[in-house]
């Protein structure tokens, strides 16, 4: 399979690169200084001959048709496809919509975006990173717009959270099927723990299932032991099927309608 690796990410099995790149950091879209998707290309030049400059790969388009077993996969992680690779979306969802049997995800920076990409299939999940308050509401409200069956936000890295913390719940999490919350890891830059304490009741109360990354149930979570049981739902192998039944939903209108 060509360009489809196995993923050390735990929420997915395979990451697809089907397109990697983006320009989110030149465009100070990115906060984060030490971006892991950059060092990638970096590192493995003869994979990435652009470097992190946005590139689709035709030739990997083929791979999520090889795989037998019902897989979770990360599209485009090394990069924003969303932001960048709208050119291609036709070529991404032909393939989506011909593998059912396993579950797509795009995560983007650039949420204002996600209207290029029309309806996405219903096998596709999709979600905008948010690294702080400041640009929750444009994530919020972008995602609201956006026909999905499966829409989450993914608090990583979560590097801060203004002292606003119950004014940027107006708006609430309503529509929002799941919560991804996660450290800066490479310098490592930990939450505090009312950040957490804040998103994690925010979703309670949208009915939204929370995702607990490693970095922030082992260093935080550790750290505040006696708040474990009230902070996270972390996902294991046996909670998985229960993931897949509550995060199932249908979209309003023919999902599988490709836009023009």
């Amino acid at each position: 399979m060509k360009r489809m690796s196995r993923s050390g990410i735990e929420y997915l099995d395979y990451t697809w690169g089907v397109f990697s790149g983006c320009q989110n950091m030149p465009r100070g879209i990115c906060p984060v200084k030490a971006c892991w998707a950059l060092a990638i290309t970096q590192r493995f030049k003869n994979h990435y001959p652009d470097g992190f400059s946005p590139r689709f790969y035709p030739e990997a388009l083929d791979s999520p048709r090889q795989l037998r077993k019902s897989s979770r996969i990360g599209v485009g992680w090394v990069g924003d496809v969303i932001g960048y690779g709208w050119r291609w979306r036709r070529q991404i969802y032909e393939v989506i919509r011909d593998c059912p049997q396993h579950k797509f995800l795009f995560l983007t920076k650039n949420p204002e975006r996600l209207q290029l990409w029309g309806t996405f299939p219903a096998n596709a999940w999709v979600g905008v990173s948010v690294t702080g308050s400041k640009d929750y509401g444009q994530a919020i409200d972008a995602l609201s717009e956006v026909k999905a069956s499966i829409k989450f936000l993914s608090f990583e890295p979560l590097l801060e959270w203004g002292s606003e913390l119950d004014e940027c719940w107006e708006e609430g999490l309503e529509g929002i099927n799941w919560v991804i919350i996660g450290a800066q890891t490479a310098p490592v830059r930990l939450p505090e723990i009312e950040w957490v304490h804040s998103i994690v009741g925010a979703a309670d109360l949208a009915g939204s299932l929370v995702f607990m990354k490693d970095n922030i149930d082992t260093r935080i979570i550790s750290q505040n032991a006696g708040e474990v049981s009230r902070l996270a739902r972390v996902l294991d192998q046996e909670d998985e099927t229960i993931l897949e039944m509550e995060l199932r939903q249908e979209v309003p209108g023919d999902a599988d309608t490709l836009w023009d």
